[in-house]
């Protein structure tokens, strides 16, 4: 499986954005591009969709190198600042990222392990959504629009 993270450079530089929450990371990132709104693999229909997350296999290493390093030959950015050429990635020496994974976003190992830990949580394994589990990804907010059909 693989998480899609793209980032807006707005949303990647905020400095605030250490401190924010795994559903906030999860929006700043635009990880529902691929994913869907709730990580359930139903991507918004402008990007292609990437696979559940709800039916993921990763445990919370597996995302954290999968968020950072991305997916070399698919679709899945790297996202972890200095990936590649200040940490190594996929058991690669230190250097240019290959030319077959993508950009991301600039997140701190921090961030990435605040996400990891809101997708262990709230996601992987969880494939029925419920209506406070919808409201995870919003601040805890379950009465956020999406929500109410749960």
């Amino acid at each position: 499986m693989f998480l899609a993270f793209l980032v807006s450079p707005a949303a990647a530089q905020n400095p605030g954005a250490e401190e924010a929450n795994g559903g906030r990371l999860w929006q700043l990132g635009g990880c529902f591009g691929c994913h869907g709104n709730l990580a359930d693999g139903a991507g918004d229909g402008a990007n292609t969709a990437g696979p559940s997350l709800r039916q993921s296999r990763l445990d919370r290493e597996g995302l954290i190198e999968t968020i950072s390093c991305g997916r070399v030959g698919t679709l899945m950015p790297y996202n972890l600042a200095g990936a590649y050429t200040e940490v190594a990635c996929h058991g690669l020496p230190l250097g240019e990222p290959p030319a077959t994974v993508t950009r991301g976003g600039s997140f701190t190992e921090e961030q990435i392990g605040t996400l990891a830990d809101f997708l262990v949580e709230h996601v992987v394994g969880q494939s029925r959504i419920t209506r406070e589990n919808c409201g995870a990804f919003f601040n805890g907010n379950a009465d956020a629009p999406l929500c109410r059909q749960y």
